[in-house]
């Protein structure tokens, strides 16, 4: 039993002294090519966590993007004292993946929670990389504390990146302020609603069909509409519900205006027929 146990502790003591040299070294690189270190923690065990960063940090064409920055993947079990450094205010367990880059000092620059698509990521890479990131968008809110546009955009920007504990304040400002969508940010800000409950937090996916079905049925002939029929029909097939996700395929293929919706449609229909029953889907992932 001694033998046992003391084999577990060294074995515990290596891994952690493991995982702080990768960390330890990825700082040093980072100060000596003057890059940020952009590090993605996850659980191995969680399949839609490896799923993501298949799409994201290890997907080859996000590589000339990823150039930029000292890439390290974090086990996200085994350093969730480093992960509760990162995300003080936030309640355990952490909704996984979490994404963040540091300068190479260590010092937390910017993060994701949660997952992004390949676009959505590549997308938060450009904009940090041309310098927009969370300390400049709280800059400019500072200064414009009541203007709609900042608002929105500030909203949104926190939404995308999973923290809900900034996003969603400011989004209830920017619905009190355009209630009947006449500037234009209703209806999107109820469709960024819609997507960080359906992205970040499954748990609350019914919250995330309430905002998609309130943007169809008062917003029926917009951009957003559309986005939210396709949004929502994801939404019902990641939790089982075939049926309702199929419905409403068939629906975006009768009537959507957009050539790049109907055919993202035709693949999820096609997925559809060829997957096993919704309840042997099941568990995948959280």
């Amino acid at each position: 039993m001694r033998a046992f146990l003391s084999a577990v502790l060294v074995g515990s003591i290596v891994a952690s002294v493991s995982a702080q040299g990768v960390w330890e070294n990825a700082l040093k690189r980072a100060k000596s090519e003057r890059k940020y270190v952009l590090a993605h923690f996850a659980d191995p065990e969680c399949f839609t966590c490896q799923r993501y960063m298949a799409q994201t940090v290890d997907n080859p064409q996000l590589s000339p993007l990823l150039r930029h920055f000292i890439t390290v993947k974090m086990d996200a079990v085994k350093e969730v004292q480093k992960l509760r450094e990162f995300l003080p205010k936030w309640k355990e367990p952490f909704p996984l993946p979490v994404t963040v880059i540091v300068d190479s000092n260590g010092k937390l620059v910017d993060l994701i929670v949660g997952h992004l698509n390949a676009d959505a990521f590549a997308a938060f890479l450009k904009a940090f990389l041309k310098g927009k990131r969370t300390d400049t968008v709280e800059k400019q809110l500072k200064e414009k504390p009541k203007d709609l546009s900042t608002l929105y955009e500030a909203a949104v920007w926190f939404l995308e990146r999973g923290d809900g504990r900034r996003g969603l304040p400011l989004a209830q400002k920017v619905l009190q302020l355009d209630p009947d969508n006449r500037k234009g940010y209703y209806a999107p800000m109820r469709l960024h609603l819609g997507l960080y409950y359906s992205t970040h937090h499954t748990q609350l996916a019914h919250k995330a069909i309430d905002e998609f079905r309130e943007v169809i049925k008062r917003f029926p002939n917009t951009r957003e509409a559309e986005e939210a029929r396709f949004y929502l029909a994801v939404t019902h097939l990641a939790l089982g519900q075939d049926a309702d996700a199929k419905k409403m395929l068939q629906e975006i293929l009768r009537t959507s205006k957009s050539a790049l919706l109907k055919e993202h449609a035709r693949r999820l229909l096609r997925f559809l027929e060829t997957e096993p029953p919704a309840d042997l889907r099941r568990g995948e992932g959280d």
